[in-house]
């Protein structure tokens, strides 16, 4: 807000994905790479998660993205020159509250070699060295052709970044190219950057997204699942500091390429999966998630059913991977889900308690997806969650907010 009351228009998207960020202050470097086109959205990202972001560009970065678009995207005058208002020691918590994270993204490999070697010839340069006198945190993602990023003086120069302790995003290569990877791997990092480490001595396995039951080698029955409500725990687990282990059935959302991921068909291969992990980690705590088929054909059919006929199947039960986790692994801690459709709230609290008293788990999740902006296909999700003492939480949030309150319960 200016002193004249006027609030810009940037602040309408705060935190209107989460609160993951919120009050934390994030210096947006940008160099003069092809790739700056993209720090807009970066900046945008990062304020729906709550952040104040402040712009921060060297003078030939302008030839690639203008001052007014950055100020646009932030709500905050660029910083282009250092000025008597001394905005490098200012930033660095000198005279008020110091930038929780410097993020260069795009970072040339001049921009690289110069910080590396102590020159602080730009804005960038500058504020980052005093930044990294001051111990906050550095993130760089180095965009370049790969034979700048793989000649010597630029390697060395990552080296001797890294071991005064500057992170980097790792680049996507691609014809030849270091290139800016996907802008929501990008903002994940950040998370888990600033994100404290309270599961950090925890292990966590997640199953996510439906299974299939095959009934030829082409079609298959399945249960409706987006996979977002795993995916979203096993983010959250992960920034949390968790030895992190997503079992993810087929899906189109992308996971975070830095959360361990096995991907899988059948609900037996989900169980499979589970239970090896168990082996290694039988402490574990294991989230049930998945929208598992729960009937699979009695026999499979070799090559691809003729159409056209009527066509008669036999089903059985698949496997019921919740009743053998507390059987074979009893230190383990048990989280279930239960989808119910239509039914009263009594009915809903009644159906997952008898569930989780079958399984012996430790908490439960329900809810009814025929409930407005609930289930499967949704950004958001209307949940109870039940503990073994029968106490009761409902909760109401994005599944990316929802996540963070669940392992808050489950973690406790």
């Amino acid at each position: 807000m200016t002193s004249d009351g006027f609030v810009h228009p940037s602040m309408r998207i705060k935190s209107t994905y989460s609160n993951l960020l919120e009050g934390k202050r994030i210096g947006l470097g940008i160099t003069a790479s092809v790739a700056a086109f993209l720090s807009p959205e970066i900046a945008r990202k990062l304020i729906r998660h709550g952040a104040e972001v402040i712009p921060i560009m060297t003078e030939n970065s302008l030839t690639m993205v203008g001052k007014d678009l950055m100020w646009w995207a932030t709500g905050v005058e660029p910083i282009i020159h250092v000025t008597g208002n001394l905005e490098h020691i200012s930033m660095a918590g000198v005279m008020n509250k110091p930038l929780d994270l410097m993020i260069i993204a795009p970072c040339t490999t001049n921009t690289l070699a110069k910080i590396s070697s102590g020159i602080a010839d730009t804005s960038v340069t500058l504020i980052t060295s005093s930044l990294s006198g001051k111990g906050i945190p550095i993130l760089l993602l180095a965009v370049a052709h790969q034979d700048l990023i793989d000649s010597p003086p630029i390697q060395k120069a990552i080296t001797v970044l890294r071991e005064s302790g500057a992170q980097f995003i790792e680049p996507i290569y691609d014809e030849g190219k270091a290139k800016v990877p996907d802008i929501n791997d990008i903002i994940f990092e950040i998370f888990d950057m600033l994100r404290a480490k309270d599961l950090k001595k925890t292990s966590v396995i997640i199953t996510g997204g439906p299974t299939r039951s095959y009934l030829d080698n082409v079609r298959y029955i399945t249960n409706s699942s987006s996979g977002k409500t795993g995916i979203e725990l096993a983010k959250n687990a992960h920034i949390r500091g968790a030895k992190t282990n997503l079992v993810l059935g087929p899906t189109k959302l992308n996971v975070p390429r830095n959360v361990d991921t096995t991907r899988i068909s059948t609900s037996q291969e989900m169980a499979n999966e589970v239970i090896k992990l168990l082996e290694v980690e039988p402490q574990s705590m294991v989230i049930l998630s998945a929208a598992m088929a729960d009937y699979k054909v009695k026999e499979k059919i070799e090559g691809k059913i003729k159409s056209g006929d009527d066509l008669k199947l036999e089903l059985i039960p698949t496997i019921k991977l919740s009743d053998l986790i507390k059987e074979k692994y009893p230190k383990s801690k048990l989280v279930l889900f239960k989808a119910e459709w239509n039914v009263s709230k009594d009915e809903l609290i009644e159906s997952a308690k008898n569930k989780l008293a079958h399984c012996n788990a430790d908490f439960i999740v329900a809810n009814d997806l025929a409930e407005e902006d609930a289930g499967f296909e949704t950004d958001t999700n209307r949940v109870l969650v039940i503990d073994k003492a029968g106490n009761i939480k409902e909760l109401f949030s994005s599944k990316f907010e929802l996540s963070e309150e669940l392992f808050n319960i489950f973690s406790f």
